[in-house]
């Protein structure tokens, strides 16, 4: 029987007084600005209360007995203003454009310096101090008992020796991934990481920031493979938007037969492949999978928007259902003509990593309640 070691959010040390300025300017600066141009000082001020309220209202050195009433709802108004400032911020930023023209400067300067800098198309620009240490993060990790669970042998294999780690499945919104990273400094120690996320999410401002500093790059193979190359680890999350917009509360289904990619990039860069299975991911929202699928679909493959239908304990809070990610055992893939498959081995090694993931999901999800549940990989 394989001992994995385990880690959870006490992995990650308690948000500073200096961190908690930091995050909040970050988080309030357009939707502050927006009051100020667009509405009232009165309304600046009601905003400002209710985002520094979450954090008066819970802090984590009380125990867990103070992960009580309070704690939701602070939890709760926290993420749900987040999420919708991360993605209503092109909006807030028109609006202040409109009201007051002298900040299309600014703007246009900050549009400027990310085409010049491009971070996610090189290493990206990990913050660590703010992805393992963030309120809302840590909030968060708790709110969902995130654990991570390592094989032995990923944490014994040199931090040199690139891995690609597969994570399934993707689920209404991933939301362990943003919030994994924090945990890997402590998991991974020395190994970098880098997460493989859609391209649209660097166009969006303050989405953008938050993907950086929490170790996401481009998701194009030209950059994954320079990572590689680098000796840089790679995340990525194969089932993607398919998966996502197919997701059924309480199911766990894969879409991974016809996924090859990272099975051909892990051959061609001699890099091994982690299966990884997130217990508990299918359980954190109640999903409306058939509900007008037909459109939902065509937007999907036609602009690559995936908006899935679903409902959780409060707005974008997901239900507080436990999450367990496995790491499994890397798999060892080769080929003939080093860093050259072939069709035919790119189609084996595939083969080799499914039965690999099946095994992983049927050899631990009785630990993890999951015992009358099989996995279907479509």
């Amino acid at each position: 029987m394989v001992t994995y070691a385990t880690y959870d959010s006490s992995c990650c040390p308690q948000c500073t007084p200096r961190l908690h300025l930091t995050a909040l300017f970050f988080i309030g600066f357009l939707p502050g600005l927006f009051c100020i141009c667009c509405l009232s000082w009165k309304w600046f001020v009601i905003f400002a209360v209710l985002l520094a309220l979450p954090r008066f209202l819970w802090q984590p050195g009380r125990g867990q007995a103070a992960e009580g009433a309070k704690y939701v709802y602070g939890l709760g108004l926290y993420w749900n203003m987040v999420m919708a400032i991360c993605f209503a911020s092109p909006f807030l930023i028109l609006a202040c454009c409109w009201q007051k023209p002298l900040l299309v400067l600014p703007t246009l300067c900050y549009v400027v310096w990310c085409r010049i800098a491009k971070a996610e198309l090189k290493d990206g620009a990990a913050w660590p101090w703010f992805s393992i240490q963030e309120w809302g993060y840590h909030a968060f990790r708790r709110y969902i008992r995130l654990r991570i669970h390592v094989h032995p042998e990923l944490q014994a294999r040199p931090p040199e020796q690139p891995v690609v780690i597969a994570v399934h499945p993707h689920g209404v919104a991933s939301d362990y991934r943003i919030l994994l990273d924090g945990m890997l400094y402590e998991a991974l120690p020395k190994r970098e990481v880098l997460a493989l996320s859609a391209s649209v999410l660097f166009y969006i401002p303050m989405v953008r920031e938050l993907a950086l500093w929490t170790r996401c790059i481009d998701a194009r193979k030209s950059v994954a493979t320079k990572a590689l190359k680098k000796k840089r680890s790679l995340m990525v999350i194969p089932g993607g938007e398919q998966e996502q917009i197919r997701t059924v509360e309480g199911k766990e289904e894969v879409f991974l037969k016809k996924r090859l990619g990272f099975i051909k990039l892990a051959l061609e860069q001699q890099a091994a492949v982690v299966p990884c299975y997130a217990f508990g991911c299918v359980d954190l929202y109640a999903t409306y999978t058939k509900l007008f699928f037909s459109p939902r679909e065509w937007l999907r493959k036609t602009f690559g928007v995936c908006i899935p239908v679903y409902r959780g304990a409060f707005g974008f809070l997901p239900l507080r259902k436990p999450v367990h990610l496995v790491l499994g055992k890397p798999l060892e893939l080769n080929c003939k003509v080093s860093g050259a498959p072939t069709d035919e081995e790119v189609q084996q090694a595939h083969s080799s990593y499914m039965e690999a993931l099946k095994r992983l999901y049927d050899e631990e999800k009785h630990q993890f309640g999951h015992a009358d549940r099989e996995l279907t990989i479509s």
